[in-house]
């Protein structure tokens, strides 16, 4: 699991790391200008060539990271042009320290991009503490940098992204590949952030946990080691080991959502699944899926012996397809009598947008998986406001109504009621399609069933989900995939894992 930070924990952290530790400043820069070199060589070279760089620095220290790469370049044999803006009386400290050896070793400093062909344009401009808008000769410098041919790279952030949200201020620089220092920035995962860093690559320059002084942020990304967490499967077990999955979905003519569901919980591990659903759907349920077992609606009797079922289960997930009408009813029992974490989805979440308070009357950790359309609905928000602020929205939903939102979007973010959020980065574009999120609400119910914390479960369904359809693109592409080929995703992406964790 790894840390994301904004930008004022990543000024505190220079600040400890300098001032509590004694790492000089200059050690700091002199390394991260190291990572960027290396970064730029190592994409560079099958290069048969002398190599052309140009690199664009501003008058802050991340210029002075951006001079002090250009120096490591040309001392490799680079033929370096450094490029700054006519304002050098306004440099900080370490960026005048860095253009004075620049000098010394008379690598001449311009103050206008010329108009030749590089091989590599380095953006040195601004670092994360940007927040305003970019205007005058640094906008010039990022239109004519980003009209350039050849290798782009950003240092730390590209110019012109808010370092926490990912917003363009005004105008941004398209990054080939964004070399960051010591952690993540939010910016550079979410968008449009991401668009602009594009490739993120993390460089150890000195600064790690320590400098929080045990601060830790709250905010997190996974790899595919987080994977490893979902519980291994034991030698001497049976299909009672590993939990039972209730799956309330599909009204009549939608089962569809309820097959992709249960299946996607049968595939993530879990040993039983019980689908409730409309009697219109029994026959179409036996023959897609015959490992599950089968219960249909029948009001009001299906309402008096849920108790049964709700006993029954490890997890419950309720909502895929399953419309309006009587069946808020079993909501409203669910989520006032279950005692098993429970996931709600979809049409679920729209019957709930209409009676918060059940939520807050809930005595299990519920798990909600809204897209913007369904958050706009149980905020009263617009999309618009809802798609700029993903990370406000998610975390003050999870925190008031006391329950883990997986708000989804294409960075799709996970935050839990106290405040820790995750930040999604598995998944493409050809998941924007019909049942995607029935399959992850089946994977976050079959993880749950299997004895995964709900808190843990989340951010790992999430990635998962998003892994397995990241697999499913790179066979079909993105254009003709469908859920069912993010279900066969599943468990190609688990035997991988797994094979992985048994290697180390």
């Amino acid at each position: 699991m790894n840390i994301l930070i904004e930008s004022a924990q990543m000024k505190q952290c220079d600040r400890n790391t300098i001032e509590y530790f004694g790492i000089p400043s200059l050690v700091l820069m002199e390394r991260a200008a190291l990572g960027v070199a290396e970064e730029i060589e190592r994409c560079m070279e099958h290069r048969s060539f002398q190599g052309e760089a140009l690199l664009v620095c501003g008058v802050g220290n991340n210029g002075g990271d951006g001079l002090a790469a250009a120096r490591l370049l040309w001392q490799r044999g680079w033929n370096v042009t450094v490029v700054m803006p006519p304002e050098f009386g306004k440099l900080s400290a370490e960026a005048k320290i860095q253009m004075d050896i620049l000098k010394k070793y008379q690598i001449p400093i311009a103050d206008s991009i010329p108009g030749k062909k590089f091989d590599v344009i380095v953006d040195a401009l601004f670092g994360i503490g940007l927040t305003r808008e970019v205007t005058g000769i640094y906008q010039k410098f990022i239109v004519k940098m980003n009209e350039m041919e050849g290798l782009k790279v950003a240092v730390d952030i590209p110019s012109g992204i808010h370092g926490d949200t990912g917003a363009v201020m005004g105008t941004g620089f398209y990054a080939d590949l964004t070399v960051t220092f010591a952690f993540a920035k939010a910016g550079l995962l979410l968008f449009p952030g991401a668009e602009y860093a594009k490739r993120v690559v993390v460089k150890d320059i000195g600064i790690d946990r320590h400098s929080f002084l045990e601060n830790i942020p709250g905010m997190y990304y996974l790899t595919k080691e987080d994977l490893l967490q979902i519980p291994s499967r034991k030698v001497r077990s049976n299909k009672g080991s590993y939990g039972r999955t209730l799956v309330v979905a599909g009204q009549k003519n939608m089962a569809g959502a309820a097959f992709l569901c249960a299946k996607a919980a049968y595939l993530t591990g879990t040993g039983l699944v019980k689908v409730m659903t409309a009697e219109e759907n029994r026959i179409i349920l036996q023959q897609l899926l015959p490992e599950a077992i089968l219960d249909t609606y029948n009001f009001p009797d299906t309402a008096k012996g849920l108790a049964e079922s709700l006993g029954w289960a490890s997890a419950i997930a309720i909502g895929p397809g399953i419309g309006g009408g009587d069946v808020s009813l079993l909501v409203k029992i669910i989520l006032k009598n279950a005692k098993v974490p429970l996931i709600l989805d979809a049409d679920g979440l729209n019957i709930v947008a209409e009676h918060l308070e059940w939520l807050k009357e809930a005595k299990t950790t519920v798990i909600v998986t809204p897209h913007l359309g369904e958050m706009a609905r149980l905020t009263k928000t617009e999309v618009s406001v809802i798609r700029e602020k993903l990370v406000e929205t998610a975390r003050a939903f999870a925190e008031k109504y006391h329950v883990i939102c997986i708000l989804k979007d294409a960075r799709t973010i996970t935050a839990l009621p106290d405040g820790k959020v995750w930040v999604n980065t598995s998944g493409n574009n050809g998941m924007a399609t019909a049942g995607s999120g029935d399959v992850l609400t089946g994977i976050l119910a079959g993880l749950a069933a299997q004895g995964m914390k709900p808190e843990l479960a989340a951010p790992v369904g999430v990635y998962l989900h998003g892994l397995a359809g990241d697999r499913g693109a790179n066979e079909i592409g993105v254009y003709g995939l469908m859920a069912q080929d993010i279900l066969e995703g599943i468990p190609i992406v688990l035997k991988e894992i797994s094979k992985e964790g048994k290697q180390k």
